[in-house]
């Protein structure tokens, strides 16, 4: 009789415990996406002599990165550097031609793409869209959290172009100081980059 009983409350205890957990992992992962989106990250390590010209092929895309991240483009549209303790910055280009990719449809397009909870959507200087977020892939222990830009700039009222920085970092650096000086860097340098025609 009081085995069972045993049995019931452990079982019961199991339970709690494993909702507690998702319960604070999603406010932790709440609270993360709202600093990277609202806050205001910390000022990047580097300084201008230590940042290097990134050019993509064709002139697709001009930006400034530490020059301390390995790597470069492998491929005419993809890009990947190694940022030192396990985290990666990958860069990716795409063209997206269609009826009104360029004109107003382009802001519709981005804002879509994500719910307006999950995300940051603005208008930069010169006509190019910042998008923002946040995402968690795979399970413990290899979780990753990845903190993206996605510039996008509207090349004629058919045809856009849009880079995304997606900064890949292990779950348990996510909230480390280096990394949000990375990400005060990046936010700064993904808004002054330039995409080509």
């Amino acid at each position: 009789m009081l085995l069972p009983l045993l049995l019931l409350v452990a079982g019961a205890l199991v339970v709690a415990l494993v909702r507690d957990r998702r319960e604070r992992e999603v406010l932790w992962l709440s609270e993360l996406r709202g600093s990277f989106l609202h806050g205001a990250p910390l000022g990047g390590f580097a300084s201008t002599g230590g940042l290097a010209e990134l050019q993509a092929p064709g002139g697709l895309l001009r930006c400034r990165l530490p020059a301390a991240w390995t790597g470069g483009f492998h491929e005419p549209t993809t890009a990947s550097f190694d940022c030192g303790s396990g985290r990666r910055l990958r860069v990716d280009l795409l063209t997206v031609e269609r009826r009104g990719a360029g004109g107003p449809a382009l802001l519709e397009s981005l804002a879509a793409t994500r719910p307006e909870a999950e995300r940051s959507l603005e208008t930069l200087a010169g006509g190019h869209l910042l998008l923002k977020y946040l995402e968690a892939r795979g399970q413990n222990p290899n979780q990753q959290v990845v903190f993206c830009w996605q510039l996008a700039r509207p090349l004629s009222s058919e045809q856009a172009r849009l880079a995304t920085f997606s900064l890949i970092v292990p779950r348990e650096q996510a909230g480390e100081v280096f990394v949000r000086a990375d990400l005060g860097l990046l936010d700064r340098e993904v808004r002054c980059a330039r995409i080509g025609d």
